[in-house]
């Protein structure tokens, strides 16, 4: 049996809530922290992470899932979401998970969720990351969504994107933060998952990312997947990818 029930802790003042997925075992060893993607939130896209905390959790992980500031139903409003103030929700997250008690932390992060994972992990020490569809450079991925160079985009302090009202100050706050350099810095075990009907900017990136032969780090292509795994093969394939890795690499 797997207990689950919701928690809520603060970060920069504001509160964030979480859904915890705790096994019926005597000891746990390791915990594992879902970071959702840009637009998402603690369930993300068909329930993804809800099915993945579910299993991980079966085989004797617990699991966290949070909804960053300005997501899901945690405080603040979308449009005042940054890249810093995610990496400091998540910093905390982790502070409050390793005061728990678990010997080890793995941090399991999708599309910006992803990326956060990596900026963060090379300031707070992790055990280590699993990133699905990782964004691979913030100006690269701004300008294949607008088909411009950042420097062209209208100079508005607000626009809407695909329903959601988003601040200017987060693109150009974004653009300060490179995530291929902090991915060069890593030194712990990483899994990458990466589907190949993605947009070309994450496929392209996975492939950078690959070409670093960075010890350590585990790539793993799904050629027919999309961005967020969306099918139910795709969810299964992805999950049972990445809970083989982490059995192997940090058994429960």
């Amino acid at each position: 049996m797997v207990r689950e029930y919701p928690i809520t802790l603060q970060s920069r003042g504001a509160q964030l809530v979480g859904m915890v997925h705790q096994p019926e075992r005597e000891k746990i060893q390791t915990a594992v922290i879902f970071c959702h993607g840009f637009t998402g939130n603690k369930q993300e896209n068909k329930r993804l992470f809800v099915e993945a905390a579910r299993h991980l959790a079966r085989l004797g992980y617990w699991a966290l899932r949070f909804d960053f500031f300005g997501s899901g139903d945690s405080a603040g409003e979308f449009h005042e979401s940054r890249i810093s103030i995610n990496i400091e929700n998540l910093r905390d997250v982790i502070g409050w998970t390793q005061k728990e008690g678990f010997g080890r932390v793995v941090v399991l992060g999708i599309s910006m969720g992803a990326a956060t994972a990596i900026l963060c992990a090379e300031q707070s020490p992790v055990d280590g990351l699993i990133l699905w569809s990782a964004v691979p450079d913030f100006r690269e991925l701004f300008e294949a969504k607008m088909g411009v160079p950042v420097e062209q985009v209208p100079r508005v302090e607000q626009f809407e994107y695909d329903g959601w009202l988003i601040d200017r100050q987060f693109f150009e706050e974004a653009l300060g933060w490179d995530v291929r350099s902090a991915f060069r810095k890593l030194n712990l075990p990483v899994l990458m998952v990466q589907g190949g009907e993605d947009e070309p900017v994450f496929v392209k990136g996975f492939e950078t990312f690959r070409s670093m032969n960075k010890s350590g780090v585990s790539f793993h292509f799904i050629p027919d997947a999309g961005h967020t795994f969306q099918t139910v093969r795709h969810r299964k394939q992805v999950i049972e990818v990445s809970a083989d890795w982490l059995t192997r690499n940090f058994p429960p």
